[in-house]
């Protein structure tokens, strides 16, 4: 073997070290990832949309990116079959700072119309009706630590399930849309104000706004009677 051919063997050599060097730094973190990501359901690994701006109706805020049911919980698409499921702004407001909430677990049913979880403030709970029908596909780790989540960011970090819902696009057409849930706050609004005393209502109209449980300013003895009242459990 003359010296050229020794020279071309040792390069040849150098280059496929190198080669399999590279394969295997590229490989290592694509296993790693690989692995992170079988190890969660891809339900809970689903990021959530953050919300345009919401608009205020009354005291209340409201998203243009979900849908409503009666019983103020909203709904929003994150993919085809998969839904994210919260309590809305009324909802919130309406009951007051929330100390706990009761989430359905994760393989649950749940159905529309029914209730599916609750909320505890001021030592007393309340029930809250499903949105969707569907299977409970994950639950916001989040709410269990700082259910004040609900408080601070209804429609955002405050959500509480993702839900399989096969049947979600035709469900979700049967809630209120933005439009139509604009009026039904107004009407939700107005319904309260005839419940508040005179001077609660003076109170509003000079520019007070009651977010920290406007059920308890109505009554303070059985407050859990007027949040049931609207939220229909």
């Amino acid at each position: 073997m003359i010296p050229h051919d020794i020279l071309t063997l040792y390069t040849a050599k150098a280059i496929e070290y190198l080669v399999a060097i590279a394969f295997i730094a590229c490989f290592i973190p694509f296993w790693r990832f690989a692995m992170s990501a079988k190890a969660q359901p891809a339900e809970a690994t689903v990021k959530a949309r953050v919300p345009r701006r919401t608009q205020w109706v009354e005291w209340f805020q409201v998203s243009p990116e979900v849908a409503y049911h009666p019983g103020h919980a909203w709904a929003r698409a994150e993919r085809p079959g998969l839904v994210t499921v919260g309590m809305d702004d009324f909802a919130q407001k309406l009951v007051g700072p929330i100390a706990e909430v009761s989430l359905p677990h994760v393989g649950a049913r749940v159905s529309q119309g029914e209730p599916a979880w609750s909320v505890r403030a001021d030592g007393q709970s309340v029930s809250m009706l499903s949105p969707i029908d569907g299977v409970v596909a994950a639950v916001n780790p989040n709410i269990v630590s700082s259910p004040d989540l609900v408080n601070r960011d209804p429609y955002g970090d405050g959500w509480l399930v993702r839900v399989h819902a096969p049947k979600a696009e035709a469900t979700l057409k049967g809630l209120l849309q933005p439009r139509l849930a604009r009026r039904w706050i107004e009407e939700a609004t107005n319904d309260l104000r005839r419940l508040m005393a005179p001077e609660l209502g003076l109170a509003l109209q000079d520019g007070g706004v009651p977010v920290d449980g406007i059920a308890h300013a109505i009554d303070p003895s059985d407050w859990r009677r007027v949040a049931r009242t609207f939220l229909l459990t």
